[in-house]
């Protein structure tokens, strides 16, 4: 993920200041661990904080690099994955 740096700067940021978190990743066409990654590391951060947490919109591409991560993205159950 070539913008990892200023993702994850901009994920602390609106966890410090938003009221509720809501990433919608209906557009994305490649991503890596690194994504996966940085939204759970953000999901973790935000219940620590009491703050809703939503991942929207989850495109094949995401649900396909959270099964490689043996993880299920926050929100979803493994039979609502397409593809998977």
């Amino acid at each position: 993920m070539r913008h990892a740096k200023s993702t994850a700067a901009s994920l602390a940021a609106l966890i410090a200041s938003a009221q509720s978190i809501e990433v919608d990743c209906s557009v994305i066409e490649q991503v890596d661990i690194t994504f996966v990654q940085m939204i759970v590391s953000a999901q973790r951060s935000c219940a620590a904080r009491d703050l809703p947490f939503a991942l929207t919109g989850t495109s094949d591409a995401v649900a396909s690099a959270f099964h490689r991560a043996g993880v299920t993205p926050p929100g979803t159950v493994p039979s609502e994955l397409s593809g998977i």
